[in-house]
């Protein structure tokens, strides 16, 4: 038993590695604007994934996603979501496809490919473009939840939107949304197992103090982890991920 037992926790410590591994780089700079993240799986392995990358010299993309339970059957999900994103990319290259360049239609394909799949999992997913040239945030969501948090201007706030769970509904529609930013803005995604440590009675009170915390205390990876203790957590009872996006001070190229 014991020697089964060592077996099945070095897949699942093999495992985890491969899967950080597929996540992108910490603490980078695309196109004027840094990318940072912290994650912490309640097991071995998660179920959120994210990823943000460089489509032209003005537009950046990026998504995030939190698959339904945790473990190594939800972990398996954000591989088939990593390898359907790196061939959306290269059909973008090839000029065969443009669903990356649109987020309503990346939520269709992701939709579409996990039904085809038959795995009987379904996964929440924020997907959203900045348009340095336009000054814009074009995104979709499919049930996120809690809604990114977005800041400019002196205000913080949660996007508004709205939209079905992926993998579930063969005639789900996802909506296209777009907002202004401004100068010097930032966009703070989590998913909702950093609610579970946030101490309050209800959800709606949970929200709120997400919201005033990332006000206060500001977006940055480093803050929030420290605020919220997620350096000294040492059980979870969902996977927590956290992505900072933030326009730096000379504005986006």
């Amino acid at each position: 038993l014991r020697a089964g037992l060592g077996e099945l926790q070095a897949d699942q410590r093999a495992g985890r590695h491969v899967q950080m591994k597929m996540l992108p780089e910490r603490d980078i700079d695309i196109n004027g604007l840094h990318f940072d993240y912290c994650i912490k799986p309640s097991l071995y392995l998660s179920g959120d994934f994210f990823e943000y990358f460089r489509l032209d010299e003005h537009k950046v993309a990026f998504y995030f996603a939190d698959v339904a339970g945790h473990g190594a059957s939800s972990a398996f999900v954000t591989v088939l979501l990593k390898n359907l994103c790196n061939r959306l990319k290269r059909n973008l290259r090839r000029g065969s496809s443009s669903d990356l360049l649109h987020p309503d239609r990346f939520m269709a394909r992701v939709n579409t490919e996990l039904l085809d799949t038959a795995i009987g999992k379904h996964l929440t997913l924020f997907m959203g473009i900045i348009d340095a040239q336009e000054r814009t945030l074009s995104y979709s969501l499919g049930a996120h939840f809690p809604m990114p948090i977005l800041t400019q201007a002196g205000d913080c706030t949660y996007l508004e939107g709205k939209g079905p769970p992926l993998g579930l509904f063969e005639t789900a529609r996802y909506p296209l949304y777009q907002t202004h930013i401004e100068q010097g803005f930032s966009i703070t995604v989590c998913s909702d197992g950093l609610l579970e440590v946030i101490n309050a009675r209800s959800i709606a009170e949970k929200e709120a103090l997400l919201l005033e915390t990332v006000k206060t205390h500001g977006h940055t990876i480093r803050e929030l982890e420290k605020v919220f203790g997620l350096r000294w957590i040492s059980e979870l009872p969902d996977d927590i991920a956290i992505v900072s996006i933030a326009e730096h001070a000379e504005g986006m190229v």
